[in-house]
Parts: structure tokens; C-alpha cells; sequence
């Protein structure tokens, strides 16, 4: 559940269709925050840089609105990654151009379920479901030794899970992921480079960490936003305020935090990690497991293999169906079904429960 604190002094409502949507900046916010609160918000033009047709939104917010700006995305502004596994037999090899995060054209565009053909066909297809970045400020100050140190690579407790930090190379130095459905991205400030890249088309200046693209053919001046601006966005992410505590008193709810821990859900949504000002309420070990069945095929990436996503965080899950990496589950219900690999016993576990257990547990998930 997503509240209101009496911190949050400052109540804007941005409209998304037939819909509003709040967001709450703190009494006194900076300067910064709300000028990056502004570019999260702004529906940018083919004038503006944007790398129309096939983008799937105009602006951070097209995607990022449930339940409020900053949240989760609805299932139709899903984006396609696409490679060639060779029918799944392997190896796996990315495109020209890499997974390239490409869209679906809109409907009037000629050949919108077309894709490159060239020397190697793309023959695997995978969906992406839009991550919500509520409380990702917070996330952003848990260090890597903390992520690091809940690792099981060797499976050492013998529970069937395992657990691994994703290691990326960032200008030469070793970092831990936090963002993304693979931890591919280590910083927030790189998630508002990454994302003005791959979601917008927008161009943005080199800062030597290599989430951003520098240049493009559009014709539009490179870069397309200033570093000021990308600090901005960055500042107005951080500032998003966590998803709180429903704060049930349904005795039922407590029994389903009991029973999530017993099943062991627990075990990869680690109820709290430690952040630079103290325990971070998100429900997640930010570890990559694998949770896809036997001869699942989709996207592979140097760390993070077909079928490994990061533990996504709890805080806020009743507000942002659907439910895993691609949307495949509708309810809670169904995510919990949908886990499998190193997740098989716990769900087996789970659909062995009796009906008012795992009714308290969705409960419970329902407060989160």
C-alpha cells in the first residue's frame, strides 16, 4: 500500500488519461527534485530527440504510474527483448545491436511484428514488465557488501536456493547490481541514464560509466538532455518516497508473515537489508535466482543467465499487478504459482498449505 506521511506537505496531481495520479514532495524540497520531478512528468517530442515510432511511452511517467508516479507499469506498455538461441538448443547469441530493449510499433505502423531478419534471426522473445522505482533511493544506499554478504552460490545450507550478486564491470571496477529484472544496472543516477537511452531515445553526456548513449542520428543536438538534467531526474528518483505498511490489525495477516517465512519466501525476500541510514523495509536480497522452469528460454547476459531475475522487493506488491518479469501472473496468487527452479519447494509448499493459510498469506502480502 502506497501512504500518505505527514512529511509529504505538497500534494501534485498528474493526469494519465481518465485517471490521476498523486506524488508528494517533501515541504521545502530542492530546486533539483522538482525540476527533475518535471522531466519524470514531461511528455517529450520527436523535436524534443525522442526515438519515435517505436518507443512505448513519451515520458518516465507514461510508464512508471501505477500507483501513482514513480510505480509500476499496466502490461500493455510491456517492451520485447529479442535474441537467437537456435530454437533453443543454444549457444545464445544476441543481435546486431544487442537485446536493444525494442518495442512494438504502434498499430498503424507498417511490419510492427516484424524483426530483423539480417545474418541472424532473432528466434527468442522475451517480455519485460515495467518495475516500480518507489523507495529506489533507498535501495541506492545499500552497499554491495551488504547485498554480497546473503550470497549462497554453493547452495551451502543445501535448501535448494541459491543466490548470487550480479558483478558488473564499470569503467574497471567491479560493481554490485541493485536495478533491473537481471541487477543489470548498480546506481540509480545510471537507471536515469540507462532509461533515457532505451525507453525514450534520449541522448545524454558520456559520464565514463556507460548506461547512457551519447549520440544518435536523429538530427536533434547531442546530448539531448544536459548532465544538470540527469542529475535532476536521478535527485527526484531518489526522493520517491518507499511504499509503507497497510498496518493491518487482521490477526490473519500476522499468521501469513509466519507462514511466508516457513515455506521459505523468506529466504529470498529477506524482510530487510541495511542501507547507509538504517534497515530497508523492501522484502528482497536484490540477489539474482533462478526461478524459471526446466527449458525455459529467454534472455541471457554476461552474470545473469536465461532464467535468473533479481529477488524484485515486496514493499507496495498490491499495487502493482502483474506480477513477474514478463506479467505472466495476474494476481499474487498466481505469482507465487508462477515460481519454479530454485522456488519449486516453496511452491509446492504453499499449494500444500490449508486454504486459510495461504489465504493469510496473500493477506499479508496484501499489507506489505
Amino acid at each position: 500500500m502506497f501512504e500518505l506521511t505527514s512529511t509529504h506537505k505538497h500534494l501534485l496531481a498528474i493526469g494519465i488519461g481518465a485517471a490521476v495520479a498523486f506524488v508528494c514532495l517533501p515541504q521545502g524540497q530542492s530546486t533539483s527534485v522538482t525540476n527533475g520531478r518535471d522531466l519524470f512528468d514531461k511528455a517529450f517530442h520527436v523535436a524534443d530527440g525522442l526515438g519515435m515510432p517505436e518507443m512505448n511511452g513519451d515520458s518516465c511517467r507514461a510508464c512508471h504510474q501505477d500507483p501513482v508516479m514513480g510505480g509500476a507499469g499496466p502490461l500493455e506498455l510491456n517492451v520485447t527483448r529479442f535474441a537467437h538461441d537456435n530454437q533453443g538448443v543454444g549457444p545464445f547469441q544476441n543481435l546486431p545491436g544487442g537485446q536493444g530493449l525494442s518495442k512494438l510499433y504502434s498499430p498503424n505502423m507498417p511490419g510492427r511484428e516484424e524483426h530483423p531478419l539480417g545474418p541472424i534471426p532473432a528466434d527468442v522473445f522475451e517480455q519485460r514488465q515495467t518495475p516500480s522505482i518507489l523507495g529506489a533511493g533507498l535501495i541506492d544506499t545499500i552497499s554491495g557488501p551488504e547485498i554480497a554478504s546473503h550470497e549462497d552460490p554453493t547452495d551451502a545450507n543445501s535448501d535448494g536456493i541459491f543466490g548470487v550478486a550480479r558483478r558488473l564491470n564499470v569503467g574497471g571496477t567491479i560493481e554490485i547490481g541493485r536495478f533491473g529484472w537481471k541487477a543489470q544496472i548498480p546506481r540509480l543516477a545510471d537507471f536515469a541514464n540507462d532509461a533515457m537511452a532505451g525507453e525514450l531515445g534520449i541522448t545524454t553526456p558520456d559520464n565514463g560509466r556507460g548506461f547512457n548513449t551519447p549520440t544518435d542520428g536523429d538530427g536533434i543536438a547531442d546530448p539531448e538532455l544536459s548532465q544538470a538534467e540527469v542529475d535532476d531526474l536521478a535527485a527526484f528518483m531518489a526522493s520517491l518516497p518507499a511504499p509503507t505498511r497497510g498496518g493491518s490489525t487482521d490477526p490473519r495477516v500476522a499468521t501469513g508473515e509466519q507462514v511466508f517465512t516457513n515455506i521459505g519466501c523468506a529466504t529470498c525476500h529477506i524482510p530487510t537489508l541495511m542501507g547507509n541510514s538504517g534497515p530497508v523495509a523492501l522484502y528482497s536480497n536484490l540477489l539474482l535466482h533462478n526461478v524459471m522452469p526446466s527449458g525455459y528460454r529467454g534472455m541471457s547476459e554476461p552474470g545473469a543467465d536465461v532464467g535468473f531475475y533479481r529477488t524484485p522487493p515486496l514493499w507496495g506488491i498490491k499495487d502493482t499487478a502483474p506480477y513477474m518479469h514478463d506479467g505472466r501472473a495476474e494476481d499474487l496468487e498466481g505469482a507465487i504459482l508462477a515460481h519454479a527452479g530454485e522456488a519449486t519447494q516453496v511452491t509446492t509448499a504453499y499449494q500444500s498449505l490449508p486454504k486459510p493459510d495461504q489465504e493469510a498469506l496473500i493477506l499479508f502480502l496484501e499489507d506489505l
